[in-house]
């Protein structure tokens, strides 16, 4: 078996994802789900996972192995004793994020069916709080939103939407299961217009 390059970012805990068998498996609108909830309750058994994402556990043993064999998901311990003893799951680092590559063609191989797979996720989440009469959908407590907005910005806004935007995703990721809080899914695609 291949050793998985790994390149992490210790200081604040993210793990960049480099090697292409990583965007590869993450291909898979679940594989994608199975990380997401690993950020925020990691480490985790498959029965908790199968329980936050409303999955048989059954379901998920193939794709946690195939994030494990790329190095995406990795093994955190044991939890139980006996009969009820289960294996613990944990990402890499705090986060995974991708780590794009500067030659276009690359980066629109490894990136494009990752974000097709996301914008899909995010299509099923937004028409089921859109059916869900309890979603709070106006004011300073909706749960749902959905928005394109296109404008001209200079390169300071530019620099200034991308702290932003990487304030609120800093948010979401520290967001931890709580007495209170509800889990919130967002998804953004910042692109430019090209003709």
């Amino acid at each position: 078996m291949q050793k998985v390059k790994r390149t992490t970012v210790a200081s604040q805990g993210v793990f960049e994802i480099t090697d292409p068998r990583q965007f590869k498996a993450l291909r898979s609108a679940l594989r994608q789900e199975v990380v997401d909830v690993m950020e925020s309750l990691a480490p985790c058994t498959i029965a908790t996972l199968a329980d936050r994402l409303g999955r048989p556990a059954a379901s998920l043993y193939f794709h946690v192995r195939a994030l494990q064999r790329v190095g995406l998901i990795k093994e955190a311990g044991k939890q139980g004793e006996g009969r009820d003893k289960a294996t613990l799951y944990a990402l890499p680092g705090r986060r995974l994020r991708l780590r794009y590559d500067p030659a276009p063609t690359t980066r629109q191989r490894q990136v494009g069916p990752i974000a097709d797979s996301l914008l899909r996720l995010a299509r099923r989440d937004v028409r089921r709080g859109l059916a869900d009469p309890a979603t709070p959908v106006s004011g300073t407590d909706r749960r749902l939103w959905v928005l394109r907005a296109r404008g001209w910005l200079t390169p300071a806004e530019v620099k200034r939407l991308n702290q932003q935007l990487a304030s609120i995703s800093e948010l979401l990721s520290n967001g931890r299961e709580r007495p209170g809080a509800s889990p919130i899914a967002l998804a953004f695609a910042l692109t430019p217009i090209c003709k």
